[in-house]
């Protein structure tokens, strides 16, 4: 957790800068709504894909050496 609280605010801004704000200017508004709908899908369905990986591999009981 520690390493994405410290990653995940420089990657945000890094993405805010450098890819939407110089991408929307080059776009409609109808365009840029269209853009921001289907990241915020994609965003929370990987997200919730990850935890899920995460805690169904938490709930697995240890491996037992043969």
């Amino acid at each position: 957790m520690k390493e994405l609280v410290e990653f995940y605010p420089r990657h945000i801004e890094k993405e805010d800068r450098h890819f939407v704000v110089p991408y929307v200017e080059h776009v409609s508004g109808q365009e840029e709504g269209s853009m921001l709908k289907e990241g915020w899908k994609f965003d929370r369905k990987l997200i919730h894909e990850k935890y899920q990986n995460i805690v169904s591999n938490a709930e697995k009981p240890p491996c037992r050496p043969l």
